[in-house]
């Protein structure tokens, strides 16, 4: 555990803790978005986890300028767990408010998520909740696409954490460029962590704006999910999917109309994607939405591009990760916690 001295838990005094690499477009607005909340933080502190563009030099213009400290550690490699173990580690107050780079907070994020911890007293851990950010009109269908209703209401970077749930569940995993959250969350409730909610503390993230790079991030965080052990949970209804449209697709050449199936089938869960985000979104957009052949056939793609990353990452998982044991796929460094 780190030597820093903590000072006694107080509800006024909040270290917010940031984990960044090459976020360069993005620190400045977050800081900003920081700085500017109802309830000012007291510190944060941010793990740079090797950047190579000017996000550190962005970083250290604002310590110079800014009301509150900014503590930045620096490290040649660190997975966003670690990046989160590190400045926690670091940070002087009990309680931490989690944030990531490419997240704007509401003015009054922090404000709702200290007074659901007062409302609370029991809760060690109170989870905010993330809207994604969807200014183009790709941007909305790739939300339509994997964010379900629109909304995360159980995520790492809007959240506030005592350091002591922090340390009862073991940090994060630091091997790992996503599940760790979700591994940390269950960790937090197998060591019998009480958690709250609280809706109206509200981020907004962004979404990668092409096809290319949403290839490229699904396809790295479906083979860290592997990593994590968390396969059945997404790889493996993906692939039992794509097995009954091969399926489909072989019969086809002996009974026609079944090359029907593998389009409906991947049409009808766009259209229900369709119906789920806007049910909830934007209730009076819905049927025109739903009956919007552009809508149902971009969705429906972006879902397939987003399957076949899904499969990718999986077959990257299989030949670099199966058969090597974990402590190998672990970075090198003492943890935080050691």
């Amino acid at each position: 555990m780190s030597s820093v001295k903590v000072r006694p838990a107080s509800l006024d005094r909040i270290s917010v803790i940031v984990p960044v690499k090459n976020e360069e477009a993005s620190i400045a607005q977050l800081l900003r978005g920081v700085l500017g909340q109802t309830h000012r933080p007291a510190e944060i502190v941010i793990t740079d986890g090797g950047s190579d563009d000017r996000t550190k030099e962005i970083i250290r213009e604002h310590q110079a300028s800014c009301p509150i400290p900014i503590v930045l550690i620096e490290t040649d490699h660190a997975l966003p767990g670690r990046g989160r173990n590190l400045a926690i580690a670091r940070a002087t107050h009990e309680w931490i408010a989690s944030i990531d780079g490419g997240i704007h907070p509401r003015p009054d994020w922090l404000e709702h998520l200290v007074a659901t911890a007062r409302r609370e007293p029991r809760a060690e851990i109170i989870y905010g909740a993330a809207e994604p950010l969807t200014d183009t009109y790709f941007t909305e269908c790739a939300a339509i696409s994997y964010v379900p209703g629109g909304r995360l209401t159980q995520f790492i970077a809007s959240c506030l954490l005592r350091r002591s749930a922090w340390a009862a569940a073991g940090g994060f995993r630091e091997d790992l460029r996503s599940g760790e959250d979700l591994l940390f969350f269950r960790s937090l409730k197998a060591a019998g962590v009480k958690a709250a909610n609280c809706d109206d503390a509200l981020v907004v993230w962004e979404l990668r704006p092409t096809l290319a790079r949403t290839f490229r991030r699904f396809s790295l965080y479906s083979r860290h999910n592997m990593r994590a052990g968390l396969g059945r949970e997404w790889q493996f209804n993906v692939t039992r999917l794509y097995l009954i449209i091969l399926v489909l697709l072989v019969g086809g050449f002996f009974v026609r109309p079944l090359l029907l199936l593998p389009p409906a089938i991947l049409l009808l869960r766009a259209g229900k994607r369709i119906w789920g985000y806007y049910r909830v979104r934007a209730p009076e957009r819905l049927w025109p939405e739903l009956l919007n052949p552009r809508r149902a056939l971009t969705v429906a793609w972006i879902s397939v591009v987003i399957d076949t990353a899904t499969l990718y990452g999986l077959w990257q998982w299989l030949l670099h990760d199966r058969a090597r044991p974990v402590n190998e796929l672990r970075p090198s460094g003492n943890s935080p916690l050691d």
